[in-house]
């Protein structure tokens, strides 16, 4: 504080205020506009901007700025980030401090009026002088910070490029609550879609492919021991080739939630050591991020969707009904489809013969748009239409486990 003081004399009342709104911005991130404008009136600057940008430092992502209209900031974000002459050396420098431009780079002064990027794009906005630099690396993303002035201001001098460098911890631990923030509510928003969506018991995967959130129904299955309970937050399954496949799906969805592969969901068939059978349903999942949200929260999340064939499910024809406009024969092999019955015990069930099943099959694969048996199921599954069974619950909690339902295992508690 000293150091700022020092450098901006007229300034104290205004610093002290500029380190509040930075931390309430935190919390608050439509206020990191007015801290700009703090942070440019503090230094007596033209204008500034706070850019997160891609790992490389070549791509805007977001941004917030002040002083800069939006066609000249636009302008800058599609091309002119790159032209700019210190680019390439500020991503050589040390990252957690700004530098000053006319101090600290190459290219001295003469040599950045000959620039495209100030002839086109800095000139007409009295762009001179700056300090900028890389504040917070988090992940594949670089928060930088620019601070610009007018040749009439002139340039940054080494005390107050020192000052301002004693504010940069503040945007740094300010960044990290808004990086937290950010991610706890993507994972909130994850957990309430596939919720929302689908009924089924289900384990909520984050980018690293561990566990982020088991559901409650989930949690009755493993205590059941209908499950394995997942270690060091990795999901199992009770043979280990079935547990490898089930993560290479995972991943995979996650690869689409990043936008770096093209896998909806597939379904992994799990066998237990009785020979019976889990049907594991795994999909990607995507939060909606918030307009607050400047600074982007995780997008890859995946979920495991647990249908356990001994536990029906209650599936609502009459919603199937709805959903998809089946006829009421069509909804009733289609759920008991899902329900793990093939068509010879559905004739037999129903007093039909098995071409009359497969006929009514094969109109509900027609309008759910799928194509064999175990992508109906799948459909239906995962629709609306169904929600565990009460029965199935009661079946795997005892009033034991309901009683000791507040002395949780060990690896529930790590996650919560």
């Amino acid at each position: 504080m000293s150091q700022a003081v020092h450098a901006f004399a007229q300034s104290q009342r205004n610093i002290g205020k500029l380190i509040e709104n930075i931390y309430v911005a935190a919390a608050q991130p439509d206020l990191w506009q007015q801290v700009l404008r703090d942070l440019v009136t503090t230094t007596r600057s033209r204008s500034s901007r706070l850019l997160v940008l891609n790992e490389s430092a070549s791509e805007v992502l977001t941004s917030i700025k002040v002083n800069t209209d939006d066609s000249a900031h636009q302008r800058y974000v599609d091309h002119f980030v790159n032209t700019c002459p210190w680019r390439t050396e500020l991503g050589q420098k040390p990252s957690g401090r700004l530098y000053s431009t006319y101090l600290h780079f190459s290219c001295d002064q003469k040599r950045f009026y000959r620039t495209e990027f100030f002839n086109d794009w800095a000139r007409e906005l009295d762009i001179h002088h700056g300090v900028c630099g890389t504040i917070d690396m988090a992940g594949d993303q670089n928060v930088q910070l620019l601070i610009q002035r007018t040749g009439g201001q002139g340039h940054y001098s080494e005390v107050e490029t020192e000052a301002i460098n004693a504010l940069i911890p503040h945007f740094r631990r300010a960044l990290f609550i808004n990086r937290s923030i950010a991610a706890e509510r993507a994972q909130t928003v994850a957990m309430a879609v596939a919720a929302r969506q689908y009924r089924l018991p289900y384990f909520l995967f984050n980018a690293q492919g561990q566990i982020c959130y088991t559901s409650p129904d989930a949690e009755a299955l493993i205590d059941a021991g209908v499950l394995p309970a997942p270690r060091n937050h990795l999901v199992r399954c009770e043979l280990d080739e079935d547990t490898q496949r089930l993560r290479r799906e995972v991943l995979r969805c996650l690869g689409t939630a990043t936008g770096h592969g093209d896998c909806a969901g597939h379904d992994v068939i799990a066998y237990r050591n009785d020979g019976t059978e889990l049907r594991l349903m795994v999909m990607p999942v995507h939060p909606d991020m918030h307009a607050t949200d400047w600074l982007p929260g995780p997008s890859a999340f995946a979920a495991v969707f647990i249908h356990d064939q001994t536990l029906a499910p209650e599936i609502d024809e009459t919603a199937l009904i709805r959903l998809y406009g089946f006829t009421e024969a069509e909804a009733r092999v289609a759920a008991a489809v899902a329900c793990g019955d093939g068509p010879e015990e559905l004739a037999d069930q129903l007093g039909v013969s098995v071409h009359t099943v497969r006929t009514q099959l094969k109109a509900a694969m027609r309008k759910t748009g799928t194509r064999r048996q175990s992508a109906l199921a799948r459909a239906v599954l995962l629709s609306p239409a169904c929600r565990p069974g009460s029965q199935a619950v009661a079946a795997v909690q005892s009033p034991e486990q309901t009683l000791l339902a507040s002395n949780l295992p060990q690896w529930r508690r790590h996650q919560r």
